[in-house]
């Protein structure tokens, strides 16, 4: 009877630093991949939980305005001493709406999307601008109704531009989203608080479930 001798080689020293080297190419590549994958869904988390809060800090100061928002309200002095900004309703200045708020909203950083490159931080409301905010606001949103849109990301388009801070939506075509922020994707706020992920096939449905009527959109 034969007897086979097995024997086993292990890898030499070459092969094995062209295999770390492969591998090491591989994670070189990849990598960057991942970690830009990996932002834009925080980003959008971040962009979610902004208009959240935005909608928590208008809610309330409805309910202490008789269930109205601020562009409902007089830009005099109530006697809760809260002011509106129903006279600027037509103004290009729609961070007016906000400033409003400012109470309730409590920082103006709530206001940027952090994937909106054409934006940045004011370091206060009594420092806010147009240049300060990413979201629009819904001129006829109707607190009764909690489905109705409240606000989104100002990259939004379709609507007939009345002016170039107010929209007329959704007349003049269906709604959708340009490839800036979210990349043909956005976020909605609704009037009850909560928020809506929609890409732009699904925005001008969403938002005609919502109302029947013209919604006039400021966009700063």
């Amino acid at each position: 009877m034969k007897i086979r001798i097995c024997t086993t080689h292990g890898l030499s020293l070459l092969e094995v630093f062209i295999i770390v080297a492969a591998i090491g190419l591989l994670i070189v590549f990849l990598l960057p991949m991942l970690a830009s994958r990996s932002r834009v869904p925080a980003a959008r988390v971040r962009c979610v939980s902004n208009l959240k809060q935005v909608g928590l800090g208008f809610r309330i100061y409805a309910d202490d305005q008789e269930d109205q928002f601020p562009w409902m309200v007089s830009t005099n002095f109530n006697p809760t001493n809260t002011s509106g900004s129903r006279e600027l309703t037509n103004s290009p200045e729609v961070f007016r709406h906000f400033q409003a708020a400012s109470n309730e909203l409590a920082s103006p950083k709530i206001l940027i999307c952090p994937k909106d490159d054409q934006r940045n931080n004011a370091p206060d409301f009594a420092n806010f601008s147009n240049r300060n905010a990413s979201y629009f606001v819904n001129l006829d949103v109707a607190p009764s109704q909690p489905q109705t849109l409240l606000s989104g990301d100002r990259n939004i388009i379709g609507g007939k531009m009345v002016s170039p801070n107010l929209m007329l939506a959704p007349i003049g075509g269906p709604l959708s989203w340009t490839e800036s922020m979210h990349v043909r994707q956005g976020n909605v706020g609704l009037a009850d608080g909560s928020v809506q992920q929609l890409i732009s096939q699904k925005v001008n449905q969403q938002v005609a479930a919502l109302t029947n009527a013209v919604m006039r959109l400021a966009i700063p």
